[in-house]
């Protein structure tokens, strides 16, 4: 799906253009027609789609059973009393209500106005994230909890992370958008919801699976090296070598001293080390070069590069 951002008065319209990203829905305005205006901007994702939704004026949200994705939706200001298909949630910053394809779904608010952040899943996408994680089949609708408390640790910890999902909409053009950034990026936020809402499956996630053999992450470590380019994830490189997720990652942390993330992180630093040094300085700015090997954050990009070479980037350009 391409990004969208629209801005209408007409119910109609409303209802089609959010049932593009989300699901298809009724849509009853509660409050004057004529004060009605609905916005919406989101982006696709390599596991689904993620947007900023609000209302001006009290509207109700009945959706059919969900059917071809999860959901999960986080109000950025106010409340929103929703059914998830599973149970009454009162939805709020503090508070993400969680919808499952097995379900019928209501949104009922925005009296007050305000914003919601909407990611959906595809089932495809988390059901085979849930395989990676677990090392087996996962047959069917996963049982999501019906909320997740982003008052707690974990959901805070979750949150920071899907926060950069907001700011990838807020800003589709930037370097969020990279796709060596963002589907890795959207990837994690999926895996990481797994660890922390409520499901029968939390159990098997505790469990540690058993070491691949040090052939099978010396394979996957070259290539790594031969293809820092590629917007690998954990379960990509997991599934070229023939393993399980949390396998790769424990044969790495065993036989590598690190995360298959945190290793490719230090090759693309060579790659840009490298690149740096045979650059002309009137013609390449360190910028481009980070972006181009998937550093977003300049600030940590030049930390971890002064810690690695002992000097700012710009001292390796201009040299």
């Amino acid at each position: 799906m391409p990004g969208i951002s629209v801005t209408t008065s007409a119910p109609d319209e409303a209802r089609d253009e959010c049932a593009r990203v989300y699901f298809p829905h009724r849509l009853a305005v509660m409050a004057d027609t004529d004060r009605f205006r609905m916005s919406l901007s989101a982006v696709g994702l390599p596991t689904g789609s993620a947007g900023l939704l609000g209302y001006a004026g009290e509207v109700r949200i009945e959706t059919g059973e969900l059917a071809t994705g999860y959901e999960v939706n986080v109000p950025l200001d106010g409340r929103l009393r929703t059914w998830t298909g599973h149970a009454d949630v009162c939805a709020s910053p503090a508070r993400a209500a969680v919808y499952r394809p097995d379900g019928r779904a209501t949104l009922h608010g925005w009296a007050g106005g305000g914003r919601l952040f909407g990611l959906k899943i595809e089932r495809a996408a988390l059901e085979s994230t849930l395989a990676e994680l677990i090392d087996r089949p996962v047959r069917g609708v996963v049982p999501l909890g019906p909320s997740l408390d982003l008052a707690s640790a974990p959901g805070r910890q979750w949150w920071g992370l899907a926060r950069s999902l907001v700011a990838l909409v807020e800003d589709p053009d930037g370097p969020l958008a990279a796709p060596v950034v963002v589907r890795p990026l959207a990837q994690s936020v999926v895996a990481a919801l797994l660890h922390v809402v409520e499901h029968p499956y939390r159990d098997a996630l505790a469990t540690r699976p058993a070491a691949p053999r040090p052939a099978t992450v010396r394979e996957a470590v070259d290539l790594l090296d031969a293809h820092p380019e590629v917007a690998w994830t954990v379960p990509d490189l997991a599934g070229r070598v023939g393993v399980g997720s949390r396998a790769l990652q424990d044969g790495f942390a065993r036989h590598v001293g690190t995360s298959p993330t945190a290793y490719l992180r230090q090759v693309r630093l060579a790659r840009v080390h490298a690149d740096l040094l045979a650059a002309d300085p009137r013609r390449t700015s360190v910028t481009d070069v980070a972006l181009r090997w998937g550093f977003t954050h300049l600030g940590r990009f030049a930390a971890a590069y002064r810690r690695r070479y002992g000097c700012a980037p710009s001292r390796t350009l201009t040299r």
